[in-house]
């Protein structure tokens, strides 16, 4: 692997690490954004997940006692694959995301022989439509486009009768759209919803592992609606 980090070291991530991690995560976001909902929970809910081994799918780069990268991957039934990937935006262009890549890729490599012989294997990648030089590295990885989708946040007070449930008042309503981006305007009426604060753009890149029957069709509707 013809990548060589300087005054850089990559290491598996630790519990410990939970914090450091998802400030990275909200610095990047922030970034390219201006602002981030990443949340420790949100990490600590993918470390955890059935699995999941934080010793062989996730790794960190360190650079004087700080995390400047984070790459984690995680399947579904060992052929859907996605990988995480996150640098700091500092740190950038140093090849930090070429290695945290080609690590990840290396694992699913690994996962994928765990597949059943006769289904597709794929390796995915969501980045910031905005992120150009993530989308350029993933490009010269061999990752090809295959969508977009948008992502909407909306946080409105808890006592606001609309968000209450049969589970009780929801202080937060968050609403992801996997849209085309021209059909976008069927959304119009979230915006008029007190507290909107992020609608991000986002470009899902994949790359073949083996050819076969896709078992990652039935989750690539064009329009997908998920209110949490």
């Amino acid at each position: 692997m013809a990548v060589y980090l300087q005054n850089l070291s990559a290491r598996a991530p630790l519990m410990r690490d939970l914090e450091a991690v998802t400030r990275l995560m909200s610095v990047s976001d922030i970034a390219e954004h201006g602002m981030s909902d990443c949340t420790k929970e949100d990490v600590l809910a993918l470390w955890q997940e059935p699995g999941f081994n934080l010793k062989t799918d996730a790794w960190v780069i360190v650079s004087k006692e700080q995390i400047v990268g984070y790459a984690a991957i995680w399947h579904d039934d060992y052929a859907c694959i996605y990988m995480k990937v996150v640098v700091h935006p500092n740190y950038r262009g140093r090849g930090i995301g070429t290695l945290l890549l080609r690590l990840a890729e290396q694992r699913a490599r690994m996962i994928a022989v765990h597949a059943r012989t006769e289904v597709r294997i794929t390796l995915s990648s969501t980045v910031s439509q905005i992120n150009e030089t993530a989308r350029q590295l993933l490009e010269r990885e061999g990752y090809m486009l295959a969508r977009h989708y948008w992502r909407i946040v909306i946080e409105v007070d808890e006592t606001t009768p609309h968000t209450h449930s049969k589970s009780g008042p929801q202080s937060k309503l968050k609403v992801a759209l996997d849209i085309d981006s021209q059909r976008l305007t069927g959304a119009t009426s979230l915006y008029e919803h007190d507290g909107v604060y992020a609608i991000r753009q986002y470009a899902v890149y994949e790359k073949e592992l083996r050819a076969g029957e896709d078992p990652c069709a039935g989750g690539k509707s064009s329009d997908q609606l998920i209110l949490v």
